[in-house]
């Protein structure tokens, strides 16, 4: 009787007996006493984990009126018949975590954990498992450790896998790469692939995030980076790496022998610091800027006296933006909201005894000139970080853009006037950086519409036959094989020691009879044009597509090439290659500012495998 009631109370479905008298909560794992009876059992459900407490007196009253009723049928007496003998089916327990669902469940638990970055301790937590069990009472959640070592190492390699098949389908490949330091001050480096798919389509996974020595030095990364290329099998596909500015990062790509392309977002930082900072009349007024801010953001009564004002003024209730001294567009971000927030500012410091912080007049028109000056490298920044098209070959047109527009302003702005000399410092090497000029080159909406030396377009133009040359000598013989065929026989005339498909293949390109007098001619006119295809092709394709009209600068270059691979074929493998390559690591960071949170203390038990597991997945699911 007594193990009958125990079977009957649903709170044994939290609980597991252990000794005599004593059973285990399955949630939080204690002891507890419960003498024959379930009365303590309720009462730790109800002290310690109420969800659950509700959710076993629900379970409770629903079996007490099913016991109710089941009491109130009538009774139907038996009656004996003879049956067929009765087959024995072996009984089994079901296991919940063999079905098919389950295995859903935990799939779709491991995304979520690695898509938000959720700490995978979440499934020790009680109002997690609460809203587990009513989604699901019979799922049973894993642990943090079969999570850890098992369910995610199988999904990392899967999409590895995966992965790995894309990149062996990849034609080259650019490698985008930067450091960052995790809560507990360690060091990690995070490397990136981007290439362009079979469908033309730019794509971006993370490769690896390793540890890194704190010394940061040149060998350590290099050597980094030569190991994650072998591993995925791309030693020989890289042709570019994209990294910031950093002595240690350039020579740490020159030691791999890969060429480095800077950073652009980097590039425009360090030009309008530097401009920031040679403008002396320029950093006082910043700095009142920052007081003005700080004022309002650490006092709660100027805060509030500030949406009071916003209100009568009928402005809009926004608060003031705080500059952070990393990144230039936070001081623009400042200054702009400042400026459409003037009058309310004003009024509000006047109210708060604060008339010192007041700005003069002259101080306000150095913030507009400030904000006329910068705005067209907020553009420019905010149109490199777009990651649905090629971003490369846009930097060279962005130079080209900025100089002219900080040249004309600078005569009556002295801000703009240091931004263009900036410009010329940082980007004087432009046009020399192959990757870069090979990019402008073959992206539809540019060419060499940017270019300010013809001669230096002509000498990009040959090296890109070049490479396309060579791709007709690495691809196989098939040209010079088609050459080969026809010899001269001892009479002069042209003999045929061709295959039948080849020959087939090319009198009927030529619609020519087979049979005749005719016949050795045109087999012969044939010849000479196969002859003329391994030489000349590659210039042709270069000066037809030279010749074609650019494309609107809205339209992807991507979709071009792909509706026109056919017209081009070797030359939209060139393409394929330099148009693959991003003009900035940023779109890399801006995750990356995510990372330094994701090893907090709640992760901080994570070994650095697990790190690189958990980031991967992140970035790659989509891949699986």
């Amino acid at each position: 009787m007594e193990g009958r009631q125990r079977k009957r109370s649903v709170v044994w479905s939290y609980f597991s007996p252990t000794t005599p008298g004593n059973a285990m909560c399955s949630i939080c794992h204690k002891d507890v006493r419960h003498c024959n009876n379930t009365s303590n059992l309720f009462k730790h459900l109800k002290s310690t984990h109420p969800f659950t407490y509700q959710e076993a007196e629900r379970r409770n009253d629903a079996n007490q009126k099913m016991l109710l009723k089941t009491s109130l049928l009538p009774s139907v007496p038996q009656i004996k018949c003879p049956s067929a003998p009765r087959k024995t089916v072996k009984k089994f327990k079901s296991d919940p975590d063999k079905l098919p669902k389950a295995g859903h469940i935990t799939e779709s638990l491991i995304k979520m954990i690695v898509s938000d970055l959720t700490p995978v301790s979440i499934v020790e937590n009680a109002g997690f498992r609460h809203f587990v069990k009513v989604l699901d009472p019979s799922y049973h959640i894993p642990d943090k450790k079969s999570l850890v070592e098992e369910e995610i190492p199988q999904l990392y390699e899967k999409v590895q896998t995966t992965l790995k098949q894309s990149l062996e389908y990849a034609s080259s490949v650019v490698l985008t790469t930067d450091m960052w330091t995790s809560n507990t001050n360690e060091s990690y480096l995070t490397v990136w692939g981007h290439f362009v798919d079979q469908n033309w389509k730019m794509e971006t996974c993370n490769l690896l995030t390793a540890p890194l020595a704190p010394q940061h030095t040149a060998d350590d990364i290099s050597e980094l980076l030569l190991e994650v290329s072998n591993d995925w099998g791309i030693a020989t596909k890289v042709h570019a790496v994209v990294t910031n500015n950093k002595a240690n990062m350039i020579s740490a790509v020159k030691k791999c022998q890969w060429e480095h392309v800077m950073c652009f977002a980097h590039t425009l930082n360090s030009v309008v610091k530097d401009a920031i900072k040679a403008d002396a009349e320029l950093t006082p007024t910043l700095e009142k800027c920052c007081e003005i801010v700080a004022f309002f953001h650490q006092c709660r009564k100027a805060s509030d006296m500030l949406k009071e004002v916003q209100r009568q003024l009928q402005m809009p209730e926004e608060k003031l933006i705080k500059a952070v001294e990393t990144r230039w567009t936070s001081v623009l971000d400042m200054l702009k909201k400042l400026s459409d927030q003037q009058q309310a500012v004003v009024t509000a410091l006047c109210l708060s005894g604060k008339s010192a912080l007041c700005l003069t007049e002259e101080e306000w028109s150095t913030i507009s000139q400030t904000i006329k000056a910068l705005k067209p490298f907020d553009e420019a920044t905010q149109e490199v970080l777009g990651e649905q098209l090629v971003t490369v070959s846009k930097v060279l047109p962005l130079v080209w853009l900025l100089q002219k527009a900080t040249t004309s302003a600078g005569l009556h702005n002295r801000l703009a006037s240091m931004l263009a000399t900036q410009c010329k410092q940082h980007f004087q090497n432009l046009e020399h950086n192959f990757t870069i000029e090979a990019s402008t080159i073959l992206d539809p909406r540019f060419k060499s519409l940017v270019f300010i030396d013809a001669r230096n377009v002509e000498i990009i133009k040959s090296k890109l036959i070049s490479e396309m040359q060579s791709l007709c000598s690495f691809d196989g013989q098939t040209t010079s094989s088609e050459q080969s065929v026809f010899i001269k026989s001892t009479d002069g005339l042209l003999e045929v020691k061709s295959s039948t498909a080849n020959t087939e293949h090319n009198s009927g390109s030529c619609s020519t009879s087979n049979t005749g007098l005719w016949q050795e001619f045109d087999i012969s006119i044939v010849a000479s044009r196969d002859r003329q295809t391994a030489t000349t092709n590659p210039h042709n394709e270069m000066s037809r597509y030279m010749e074609e009209r650019l494309i609107p600068r809205s339209e992807d270059p991507l979709l071009w090439w792909k509706n026109n691979a056919e017209m081009y074929p070797l030359l939209s493998k060139v393409a394929k290659k330099y148009l693959g390559t991003v003009g900035t690591s940023v779109p890399a960071e801006r995750l990356l500012s995510e990372d330094g949170e994701t090893v907090n203390q709640k992760r901080s038990w994570l070994e650095p495998e697990n790190i690189n597991m958990l980031l991967f997945l992140n970035s790659n699911l989509h891949l699986e």
